[in-house]
């Protein structure tokens, strides 16, 4: 919140509230000798005293001492300590710690008035809520959800509505524009059941615990800590010296810790390990047994208001949170009281309030997290190789077996780079479901197959609708009850394999609904998730999955919870997909990329092309090989349906022409699709680097191979439009080639990829934010770097076409595609560009 400069008559930092001469840009952390010994600065003349106090402070991996900045510190990986470059002129020296109690001094003005808004602001929110208990629980006429009926009316009056606390102690629900302007108290719930202080061990929530002991009655709230399994042994020495001390303070107040069912290395072996693009730990191993603790009578989710401590500084995406909202799942809300707060008032308050410092900090650590994650860094894995190897090792060991069965013969390569964090792993030895979805006897049934499914289609079926059912010699037989429609269904059971057939013809919606069904049948591992989005407590994971008929009431929000509506499901996706790009070939390119007069001389006569052309060999065998994998010939080298239309279009729009091309590659071509999910909007790339970067995935295939294809590739981009039309490779001379965002990507190769999309994942309803996902490895954000803002603009000009070919509901905070059943990818890029 405050700006800061150096103190150097402290050796600390003072705060200041507006810019002044030499105000720091970034926020250092402090460094405690522990640290310094781990750089090994003692054995290099230096001299300090091991004191309680910082000795100096780090911005990034600079190292400041009394303002001067003394070396920074270079490299550093699980197997190697970072090297120190001495700054011109400087010598070893005796440092003298942070004279502490003379820095608080000096910052103690504008330190309370933070630490007391923060107060205020907490006081204010329990307050709040905690009369509207008294008022929800004292009028009869308020036991409504009146959340739930300011939903439904937003629906129907295509406007946001708040629920406000009346002066009349009552609630009622009005326009959110009118209650802001007349000043009405906006609640998030009418009613709130339980208040927490969320501990992970870090400076963080070490300081909101402490802000909520001075605003909140200590019978009103509990502390939870989340043992995911990864945590590291201080963050749960301090948890339990945190208990201590404010046990001894407020008897009453509870402390509790969250754990789930099963070890997080069980998970992995069942589903993988996290990765960068799909990091399910944080939900498996720490939200969903956090808020499974948190039920009230009858299993029913309770609404949780949870002060936090996140902070603005930490991430750009945090810089947009409200400082009060709605959390991920149902009925959970989040408070975040020091949202504005930087690092340095975090230890500041630590410091004035005498609160214990997690030693990982005073060995270096800029944050307190777990023993192995995708998202932190080679530092990180330095100091818990460190000062925690044993616990660091079963996870390494983990790797290493997963690494083996893929055939990554560089292990310390493959870690010390993070090349683990790039790519899911799991157990390739363990016996994973197949799922077959087929073509009934009529083409409007659904009916698909299961090869050792983990469970029956019974335990997810309740969840589904209503429905009748009866036993019969090879399984059971009975009728779906979907929104006043019957549809018959068979289940079989036998030999490992399992059936489900509906007949009649399927809404869209049953269909989606059943697919999701299908997943969490075929792969469910009970990891708790879904169970916390369940509103009524219907739905209980553990010991086995039950759902009380009586309870649900179908809202489907335990099929929707997750993509393909199965964390497992997903897990298992990416590692098959992976196995599958491990073994996939990219011969075919040789070193050329495609090119525009290529496609020119063919167009003229697709057929006489083969025969007598100004190509070499490698370049027609080339050549072939970019054609198929547009999809504009088959196996035969003939003119597919789409490439006759591709012809027409290429002569009247050759920008779409290009676009389409670039789509369909990034499915059928393998250095395309690892592109488009691998370099970053304005990332620079060359084919050496995206050779290096494919072979220490753990790519089974030849590395000259791997090569060529990447030279064929930034080939292909300087060749044709897709490199500097559709910005995907502007040429930057020797410094490579430049991906950047592409927002002119026209309507029909928008609606195009859309409906690519959704095939793949055999959809017919998805939503905006599916191909934003982190997971996903298709759509038009992976292929262009496409802005979601563009994007929805250009959803509101189709659906507002007269030939409409999708339905886009982008109002109210939706963001739902509806299609059509009779469109397939080109039929739509026939319709719109006729």
């Amino acid at each position: 919140m405050y700006k800061i400069t150096w103190d150097k008559e402290t050796g600390g930092v003072q705060l200041h509230s507006r810019i002044v001469e030499g105000t720091l840009g970034i926020s250092p952390r402090p460094v405690f000798f522990e640290e310094l010994d781990l750089l090994g600065l003692d054995k290099l003349g230096w001299t300090y005293p091991q004191a309680e106090e910082p000795i100096m402070w780090a911005v990034n991996k600079q190292y400041w001492y009394r303002g001067v900045r003394l070396f920074d510190a270079k490299g550093a990986n699980i197997y190697a300590k970072p090297t120190l470059e001495m700054q011109p002129g400087i010598e070893p020296m005796d440092l003298e710690p942070v004279d502490v109690k003379a820095m608080l001094r000096r910052t103690s003005d504008l330190m309370f008035v933070l630490e007391n808004e923060a107060i205020e602001f907490i006081r204010d929110t329990y307050l709040a809520y905690a009369k509207a208990n008294k008022t929800y629980d004292k009028a009869e006429a308020n036991k409504l959800d009146f959340e739930a009926m300011a939903e439904r009316v937003e629906k129907k009056s295509k406007q946001r509505m708040a629920v406000v606390k009346q002066d009349c102690d009552s609630f009622d629900i009005m326009p959110l524009a009118t209650a802001e302007k007349e000043g009405k108290r906006v609640l998030l719930s009418t009613k709130i059941d339980r208040f927490i202080a969320s501990f992970s061990g870090g400076k963080d929530s070490q300081v909101v615990l402490d802000l909520c002991t001075r605003a909140i009655p200590p019978t009103d709230f509990e502390v939870i800590y989340s043992d995911t399994g990864y945590e590291l042994p201080p963050s749960l020495a301090l948890y339990k010296d945190v208990e201590a001390h404010y046990k001894q303070k407020f008897p009453s107040l509870r402390f509790l810790t969250a754990r789930n069912h099963e070890s997080v290395l069980n998970y992995w072996d069942k589903i993988g390990t996290p990765s960068d693009n799909h990091r399910w730990c944080c939900s498996v191993m720490k939200t969903a047994p956090l808020y499974r603790m948190l039920k009230v009578e009858g299993n029913k989710q309770a609404r949780v208001l949870t002060f936090d401590g996140v902070r603005a500084e930490e991430s750009v995406r945090r810089e947009n949170y409200q400082r009060l909202g709605k959390g991920k799942h149902t009925y959970i809300y989040n408070a975040h009281p020091i949202i504005s707060w930087n690092s340095v008032e975090i230890f500041l308050y630590l410091f004035e309030r005498g609160l214990p410092v997690n030693p990982a900090y005073r060995s270096g650590k800029a944050r307190v997290g777990c023993l192995i994650c995708p998202f932190s860094t080679s530092w990180d894995d330095m100091i818990i190789q460190e000062k925690y190897p044993d616990d660091l090792q079963p996870f390494v060991e983990r790797l290493k077996k997963y690494a083996s069965q893929v055939k990554i013969l560089d292990f310390g390569h493959f870690l010390s780079e993070r090349k683990w964090k790039l790519k899911p792993l799991g157990d390739r030895k363990q016996k994973i479901s197949k799922v077959q979805f087929q073509t009934g006897v009529s083409p409007l049934n659904f009916m698909v197959e299961i090869t050792d499914a983990k469970h029956s289609f019974l335990k997810w079926l309740p969840a589904l609708c209503s429905y009748s059912i009866k036993n019969t010699s090879k399984g059971f037989e009975g009728e779906l009850h979907f929104k006043k429609n019957v549809f018959p269904f068979v289940i079989a059971e036998s030999g490992g394999k399992s059936t489900l057939e509906v007949k009649g013809s399927l809404p869209n919606e049953l269909v989606y609904l059943l697919r999701r069904l299908t997943y969490k049948t075929a792969y469910c591992v009970q990891c708790e998730v879904c169970e916390v989005d369940c509103p009524t407590g219907a739905l209980s994971i553990v010991p086995q999955i039950t759902i009380d008929k009586t309870k649900c009431i179908h809202c489907h929000k335990c099929f929707n919870t997750h993509d393909r509506g199965c964390v497992a499901a997903d897990c298992i996706r990416m590692i098959t997909d992976s196995e599958r790009k491990i073994n996939t070939k990219i011969q075919g390119y040789k070193k050329f990329g495609l090119r525009d007069e290529w496609v020119d001389e063919y167009f003229i006569d697709p057929v006489e092309f083969w025969k007598d052309n100004t190509l070499g060999t490698a370049q027609v065998d080339s050549f072939k090989a970019w054609m198929r994998d547009a999809e504009i010939t088959d196996q035969k080298n003939n003119l597919t349906e789409l490439g006759a239309l591709m012809r027409t279009i290429y002569a009247e729009n050759p920008s779409l022409f290009w676009e389409i091309v670039f789509i369909n590659l990034s499915y059928n071509s393998y250095i395309v699709k690892w592109f488009c999910n691998n370099i970053k909007p304005n990332q620079v790339y060359n084919g050496k680097m995206i050779k290096e970067e494919i072979s220490n995935e753990g790519f089974s295939g030849s590395i000259t191979t791997v090569g060529n294809a990447a030279i064929a590739l930034c080939d292909m981009m300087k060749k044709t439009p897709v490199g500097d039309e559709c910005l995907q490779g502007m040429d930057l001379g020797r410094e490579g080639l430049r991906r950047s965002e592409y927002d002119d990507v026209s309507i029909e190769a928008v609606a195009y990829s859309i409906y690519k999309f959704a095939k793949e994942r055999e959809l017919s309803m998805l939503r905006v934010s599916d191909m934003y996902n982190n997971e996903a490895e298709h759509g038009i954000f992976k292929e262009f770097g496409t802005s979601k803002q563009d994007l929805l603009r250009k959803l509101r000009t189709i659906s507002a076409e007269s030939n409409r070919v999708l339905v886009a509901e982008l109002t109210m905070g939706l963001d739902h595609i509806t299609l059509r059943n009779d469109l397939t990818p080109m039929k739509v890029l026939k319709e719109l560009t006729k």
